[in-house]
């Protein structure tokens, strides 16, 4: 690694745009710099979205370039590099906080910028010039990934070459443009790890691979950034490699390292819905969804109950048990899928046997707080968190009260919001 690197540090972070010379003599220089670079090293340009490898090879080409550049003042040298670097890599200021590993999410709220670091969210100071950049921004990442964001679609998902997930919403759908960033961990959390952080004990640990390997339907429910996927990849990591699996997802994210693996992708018309369909024709011995949001949870109960035991998947839910049930009877009812509540409900508990529910404490840490039984009858309580170790069973736990059909308009006007 070159001595002077175009990553942002103090000295260089202080020198203004102005500094030293008109802003027309910096975009001069850039446009030379990028020319040069087409020339020499074509190579170095031709990625889509911010790559490490490939940012470090590009900095080496563009310091070369640099320095043979007699034009450019000397001590805005190191500035212009950082901005030109910028530009090309597709996600301008935010690269200094890519390159720190210790980061999880970033959250960009128009010209406010906030990380969650060790599961605490912090705000950092981003320089943008106004809310214009963060949309142009925004709009770059989305192109840059084949993904269309403006005014008339103005909500994107998109993957980075390093698997982190990006989220861009513009105006008007919000006030202003937001781009969050979820990182790609570095490396994925290992049974180690897990039991390191206390999310997990021994005995729990085995019983969930007892599960697994029993080929149980399981749901992995939790609130946003409750580590669902996290476990859902641990999980899918025990099945043999003589099993055919197929993970279906809105943006992948799970890469789930596994032999025999389908990975599938929803893109414009082809929903989780259309997939889960087309991956019934792919002989899957189990089929793992990332996320169930909608009524493609139906086609997902009826994989389930028709010869594909052992499926996995995740919900957002406010509450583990009867509470995730509900939550998928009602994503599915809103589509007018022509059953009643009553009949999702019990469909539902005739597929589904076991429900995991994750919870983030206020510190950050992460960690299995229910383990759930399901019968077509009741639920059971088979783990949960008693506020300071594991415990199997639980002796108040009694057949859950399942709401009917009319109990269940309260969800629909708001009553109970």
């Amino acid at each position: 690694m070159p001595s002077e690197s175009w990553r942002p540090d103090d000295r260089v972070l202080s020198v203004p745009l102005f500094a030293g010379e008109p802003q027309s003599d910096m975009e001069a220089t850039l446009v030379r710099w990028t020319n040069k670079l087409n020339d020499e090293f074509p190579d170095r340009l031709s990625h889509l979205v911010w790559d490490r490898g490939r940012v470090r090879l590009l900095e080496e080409a563009l310091e070369g370039i640099s320095r043979d550049d007699e034009e450019c003042p000397e001590h805005l040298v190191a500035f212009y590099r950082r901005s030109l670097i910028n530009r090309l890599t597709g996600l301008g200021p935010l690269d200094a906080l890519l390159l720190d590993d210790t980061v999880a999410e970033i959250m960009v709220n128009g010209q406010s910028a906030y990380v969650e670091r060790l599961g605490v969210i912090e705000p950092r100071r981003v320089e943008f010039y106004d809310v214009d950049e963060v949309q142009d921004l925004a709009r770059r990442i989305a192109n840059r990934a084949g993904r269309e964001l403006n005014t008339e679609v103005p909500i994107c998902d998109a993957r980075l070459s390093d698997g982190s997930r990006i989220h861009c919403v513009l105006p008007p759908v919000s006030e202003v443009p937001t781009i969050t960033i979820r990182r790609a961990p570095l490396q994925t959390m290992g049974v180690e790890q897990y039991l390191a952080n206390g999310s997990i004990n021994p005995e729990l640990l085995e019983d969930l691979k007892d599960l697994v390997h029993t080929r149980h339907n399981i749901i992995i429910a939790g609130g946003a950034s409750s580590g669902k996927t996290s476990l859902l990849r641990l999980m899918a990591s025990w099945i043999g490699d003589e099993e055919r699996l197929v993970t279906i997802e809105d943006v992948r994210e799970l890469n789930v390292e596994h032999q025999n693996t389908v990975r599938l992708e929803a893109h414009r018309q082809f929903t989780v819905k259309e997939l889960i369909k087309s991956a019934l024709r792919m002989r899957p011995d189990r089929i793992i969804v990332g996320e169930v949001r909608g009524h493609e949870s139906l086609d997902l109960l009826e994989a389930m109950s028709s010869g594909h035991p052992g499926s996995l998947c995740t919900v957002h839910s406010a509450d583990g048990g009867m509470g995730t049930i509900y939550r998928l009877a009602r994503t599915a009812l809103e589509k007018g899928v022509g059953m009643s509540f009553d009949s999702l409900i019990q469909q539902i508990m005739d597929t589904i046997q076991i429900i995991i529910y994750l919870v983030r404490e206020p510190s950050g840490h992460r960690r299995v707080d229910t383990v759930m039984n399901v019968t077509p009858e009741a639920l059971s309580m088979r783990w949960h968190w008693n506020g300071g170790a594991f415990s199997k069973g639980d002796p108040h736990a009694g057949v859950s009260q399942i709401r009917t059909h009319q109990d269940e308009k309260v969800f629909f006007t708001g009553e109970d919001q």
